[in-house]
């Protein structure tokens, strides 16, 4: 930091003033910024309190909790890595100036996080509901597909446009050297602004039914319920975001088939359990089938599940994203999946069912886990080198545990909540929980389930690298 730098310092409110004026695509005061590295705990814990605040407001206060996520901290790293390589390209440059400017954009994103979470949901349920109906040819289609992303990623954009401005205003090279921090500047705060959530720190998980609404004795298929369906499908399945290009994520999908509380707390749980471990908050969406959440979730049905497959394979970078399927229902002995909500007729879903929708979505790596009696016998249909099926039992042998006082059943139990708590590995959790099950039955004198894997040869690099990263 030059000399003059240090002579005075501006105050943090001196400095939030400035800010105004960058956010407004206006030239900074002279003498502005006048840096003093004392204030930047503040500044972090400013971000932190605005990100926490909004994050309240947009998800209510309700089962949430705050949650060290380090990865909304990397801006503040990227903003120094860029008054640096500034300070080198621009000699005379204040690199100083340029951390502090750039450090109170950063108090803006999860602002810019806010605005894009509310506008995402309206505007890509409308985009989604026009390009389902076949109202819109070619690149039209595109164009209103393409517009969601674009409004969301607007605030970010204007945060990075503003630091380039910052740049333009106060750079003083001449020739070649004037205009390359330009698109520098604005290229790497767009990357810095729009990789991380700026919301991650407070974290809402799914509410947990209430007691005397389980089972399927308070059910009623009311006028509430009948309208309210459509919507919450619309909503749920718009909330599920774009894939990062270059970002390798998993995108979860959740189905409790039938109405027994056990499979609406499993799906629940195993939800929130892939939303801390694998990072798909945004990537998550659930389908169930139970009177507690008949007015808060989307029912499952061969329908919405073929619907919430195409959208997750629309949002998914299909070379590097993976798709995490479970299901969890009763199964019979012709290997079909209960699909059941009294009073509502529903069609049980066969493998040849689930592997057209799977197809039709278009989804290339995909691991599928089945707990179900006989659900062995979906294997076959599935898997393939790009597919991997899990599934509780073998094609001729009843699971267990789905008794609906349990939070789990018993191959839920032993594969989510006890093998990935040991390991974050799909194929090493299978293994260790098949040995936990066969001991335990064994212990029980319950026949053997002998739960099966079967496919995915070309995913194993795939896997390896979530189970690292």
């Amino acid at each position: 930091m030059p000399a003059s730098d240090t002579a005075s310092h501006s105050s943090l409110f001196d400095d939030l003033r400035q800010l105004g004026r960058l956010l407004a695509l206006r030239r900074p005061q002279p003498g502005s910024f006048r840096p003093s590295f004392g204030k930047l705990p503040w500044l972090v814990l400013l971000y932190c309190l605005v990100s926490i605040a909004l994050s309240i407001v947009l998800n209510g206060m309700e089962d949430g909790a705050i949650t060290l996520d380090g990865t909304i901290f990397v801006p503040f790293g990227a903003v120094a890595v860029i008054a640096g390589l500034l300070k080198w390209i621009d000699g005379q440059q204040d690199s100083g100036a340029a951390w502090l400017a750039f450090t109170l954009l950063l108090l803006m994103l999860p602002l810019a996080g806010f605005i894009g979470a509310m506008v995402w949901p309206t505007v890509s349920e409308l985009a989604f509901f026009a390009d389902t109906q076949d109202m819109l040819p070619g690149f039209t289609s595109w164009f209103v597909n393409t517009l969601p992303h674009f409004i969301s990623a607007l605030p970010h954009i204007w945060l990075a446009l503003a630091g380039a401005l910052f740049v333009v205003h106060t750079g003083h090279s001449s020739g070649w050297r004037r205009g390359l921090p330009v698109p520098f500047t604005l290229l790497a705060l767009l990357t810095a602004f729009t990789s991380v959530d700026p919301l991650s720190l407070w974290q809402v998980g799914m509410p947990a039914p209430k007691a005397d609404t389980a089972g399927t004795n308070g059910f009623t298929l009311n006028e509430a319920v009948f309208y309210a369906q459509p919507r919450l499908l619309n909503e749920q399945l718009a909330r599920i975001e774009a894939g990062k290009p270059d970002v390798p994520e998993i995108f979860f999908l959740g189905v409790a088939g039938s109405e027994e509380s056990v499979f609406m707390r499993e799906t629940i749980t195993v939800e929130q359990l892939f939303r801390d471990r694998y990072a798909t908050a945004g990537h998550s969406m659930i389908l169930v089938n139970n009177p507690a959440t008949a007015q808060r979730l989307p029912f499952a049905s061969h329908e919405s599940l073929s619907q919430a497959l195409r959208r997750i394979g629309e949002q998914m970078n299909g070379e590097e994203d993976l798709l995490f399927l479970f299901l969890t229902s009763h199964g019979s002995a012709d290997h079909q999946l209960s699909i059941k909500l009294p009073p509502l007729k529903f069609s049980d879903i066969t493998p040849q069912i689930l592997r057209k929708a799977l197809d039709g979505s278009r989804i290339k790596h995909r691991v599928i886990v089945i707990s179900a009696c006989y659900s062995g016998g979906f294997a076959p249909y599935l898997a393939d080198e790009d597919t991997l099926v899990i599934t509780a039992a073998s094609a001729d042998r009843s699971s267990f545990g789905c008794d609906d006082t349990n939070n789990l059943t018993d191959f839920g139990r032993a594969y989510f909540d006890e093998a990935l708590s040991e390991t974050r590995s799909f194929i090493e959790a299978f293994e260790r929980a098949k040995a936990i099950i066969a001991a335990r039955e064994a212990d029980s004198g319950s026949p053997p389930s002998d739960p099966q894997m079967m496919g995915g040869e070309s995913l194993r690099a795939k896997l390896e690298w979530f189970a690292r990263e």
